[in-house]
């Protein structure tokens, strides 16, 4: 796994800042970039980091966990998330006003657990998810 996802873990928790990200390959926990629903809470496990999806991100390979992109104001694309290959629980992109292309995650072949993308209003295709193999 190493050879595929890096050497640079990160245990993420709900400490955990995108600063944190800088250099990351491997994040270890469910990691979620965008704007706290707070009509339901957010256990410890959860990484919520209040902000669009950050350039920090740019490293990662692996989640071992959910990745979760959601209520975002301004993330039109996935850029950061370009290097992304392994999601090993659910990959949940939803509520995102702006985010008009998938494309950036044309490298994840693999997820997990489910995967949802629901009312992403400008988006209008599912291209940069043909990878995904299991």
């Amino acid at each position: 796994r190493e050879k595929r996802c890096g050497t640079v873990k990160k245990i993420v928790t709900r400490y955990t800042k995108a600063e944190d990200l800088m250099g990351v390959t491997w994040v270890v926990g469910d990691l979620r970039f965008g704007r706290e629903d707070t009509s339901w809470s957010i256990d410890d496990d959860w990484h919520f980091v209040d902000e669009d999806v950050p350039v920090q991100a740019r490293g990662i390979r692996c989640v071992e966990g959910d990745l979760t992109i959601t209520n975002t104001k301004s993330t039109v694309h996935l850029s950061p998330l370009a290097n992304l290959a392994v999601i090993e629980g659910d990959l949940d992109i939803s509520f995102n006003d702006q985010l008009t292309t998938l494309t950036a995650l044309d490298g994840i072949t693999t997820v997990g657990g489910y995967l949802a993308i629901v009312n992403n209003a400008q988006l209008t295709t599912l291209t940069g998810l043909d990878g995904i193999t299991t």
